[in-house]
């Protein structure tokens, strides 16, 4: 990344061949990558994503490809850690990404807002956003989501596949709650308060549409598919589509195989590029990004094997005739939209 390719954008525009080089707008572009996994190797040392690894994600996969701003989540998984340990993991977690980025200062920097997030990428260096997957992480107890906001983590996913004491999920059969319940809600309400995102992926329908409506900044679906196309429960309806997109909201288009395509060994770019295609000609090219899911499963998606392939994306959205400016919202500048808003939306709230 060069110092001041900076953040730019404009506005939607009939789409219409042109010779435009993929590899420059790439590089120029604000790219974000939404959701990744990463860091939990990382944090366990089965790896070194610093160094060139075998894994999806690495600093020189997320240099290669182009890659400005990268939220890594943290994921405190039920099936491996004590309940009660949640919340000390999380803290661990957030304090061994500043760690990195303290130790490659030329290279990484943690943003806490929309403008730390811009000084990083004016200056070169790659923005790390700290999300935390899964309201699970909470146990309940609403002060965990102030003592994570001053730990540096910006997202926050209500749910996981598990329903929790927030809200259900779309991939438990047991729902409790219809949707949030009363310390959902209060959860949001707080989270809106402090310029946190309110993230809806894995969440069931009912929590999505009630955190839409309660929620008085726009939210995120930070690594889910398209149902229409794929009819998988971790993926969003045309319904929900819509509804983020009249909030202000974004989904970042998942990478994972599976919810991609019933077959997972024959998904590849072409159905990432058909699902973005699908939700910007339906609903405008302000309401898609890119949310990988790197190194949340396993294998390699065809054409899309490692961060360092992305620029592919904006190789593939030109072949089809877009715009420059939408596919620079596409890239990352309607997650950088949605977070400025967010952020503002802190003064009303407050």
């Amino acid at each position: 990344m060069k110092p001041g390719s900076g953040i730019s954008g404009g506005f939607p525009v009939l789409r219409r061949k042109a010779k435009i080089n993929f590899r420059s707008l790439h590089r120029q572009a604000l790219v974000v990558d939404l959701h990744c996994d990463s860091i939990l190797d990382h944090i366990s040392g089965r790896r070194d994503i610093i160094r060139k690894t075998r894994g999806h994600i690495d600093l020189p996969k997320l240099e290669a490809g182009g890659v400005k701003v990268q939220v890594f989540a943290i994921f405190p998984d039920p099936k491996k850690i004590k309940a009660g340990e949640y919340e000390s993991f999380v803290l661990h977690a957030a304090v061994a990404i500043r760690k990195l980025c303290h130790q490659h200062p030329d290279r990484l920097g943690l943003a806490l807002s929309p403008r730390g997030l811009k000084r990083l990428v004016d200056q070169g260096r790659i923005a790390v956003v700290i999300g935390v997957e899964g309201g699970h992480a909470l146990e309940g107890n609403l002060d965990r989501i102030y003592r994570f906001f001053r730990a540096g983590v910006r997202v926050l996913t209500l749910t996981w596949c598990n329903s929790n004491e927030l809200a259900d999920a779309s991939w438990d059969k047991n729902r409790p709650h219809n949707g949030l319940s009363p310390q959902g809600r209060e959860a949001v309400r707080i989270m809106n308060r402090l310029g946190m995102i309110i993230d809806l992926s894995h969440a069931a329908e009912a929590s999505f549409y009630q955190a839409l409506e309660l929620s008085s900044a726009p939210v995120i679906a930070s690594h889910s598919g398209v149902y229409a196309l794929r009819r998988h429960n971790r993926n969003l309806k045309n319904d929900q589509l819509s509804a983020l997109a009249q909030q202000g909201g974004m989904m970042g288009q998942v990478f994972l195989p599976a919810f991609l395509c019933p077959d997972p060994g024959r998904a590849s770019i072409n159905n990432v590029i058909h699902s973005i295609d699908y939700v910007v000609q339906k609903f405008g090219p302000g309401v898609i990004g890119l949310g990988s899911d790197f190194d949340g499963f396993s294998g390699r998606l065809k054409g899309l094997e490692n961060a360092g392939k992305l620029p592919e994306i904006t190789r593939r959205l030109l072949q089809l005739g877009y715009t420059e400016p939408d596919v620079r919202k596409i890239l990352g500048l309607n997650f950088f939209r949605v977070w400025q808003e967010v952020w503002d939306n802190r003064a009303v709230t407050s």
